[in-house]
């Protein structure tokens, strides 16, 4: 499970080592091709108070990360939008496939399982990077469910953090 029935990461609350790691990744990051659910949750990055002296260092961070990177928000609808994003127009895999084609900074994806299937399954992932959390929640939403056929991925990393979560970073095997 990704997500809690209703898409959301209440449950998660990551440890320092991993939210440095997580800053570190999107500061480096050209654009955020993220779905709409993913969007709302986070979205608390926008709103988070910088200047409140009990937002913790880390998180101050990556709030500014946050509101600095370009967001491709992916939505059937007509989303309220924050700063530094805009609904992807047309098709989402041409669009992916039109900024990958230029020269730039990596772009991140993240989503439910349906955008994620429809990236993976269109050769437009080049890195799987999943986080292994200590907690199960027993029920919500699968990564995996809106997949057609099944990805061959090969094992190119893996970093185990204070916590006890784990990173599990994959490349397509093939």
């Amino acid at each position: 499970m990704y997500a809690d029935p209703d898409g959301g990461l209440d449950y998660y609350d990551p440890a320092e080592d991993e939210h440095r790691y997580a800053n570190e990744l999107l500061k480096t990051v050209g654009a955020e091709v993220i779905g709409r659910k993913m969007y709302d949750e986070m979205t608390y990055w926008d709103r988070l108070d910088l200047n409140d002296p009990a937002t913790p260092g880390v998180g101050a961070e990556f709030a500014r990360y946050w509101r600095e990177t370009p967001k491709l928000v992916v939505s059937r609808g007509q989303p309220e939008l924050g700063p530094n994003a805009t609904k992807l127009e047309g098709d989402v895999v041409e669009a992916v496939r039109a900024i990958k084609s230029t020269d730039g900074p990596p772009i991140s994806v993240s989503g439910g399982a349906d955008l994620f299937a429809t990236l993976a399954e269109a050769g437009l992932i080049d890195r799987y990077r999943w986080l292994v959390i200590p907690k199960a929640i027993g029920r919500g939403r699968s990564l995996f469910s809106s997949l057609t056929r099944p990805l061959d991925l090969r094992l190119v990393g893996t970093r185990t953090f204070d916590s006890g979560a784990v990173l599990l970073d994959y490349e397509p095997a093939g």
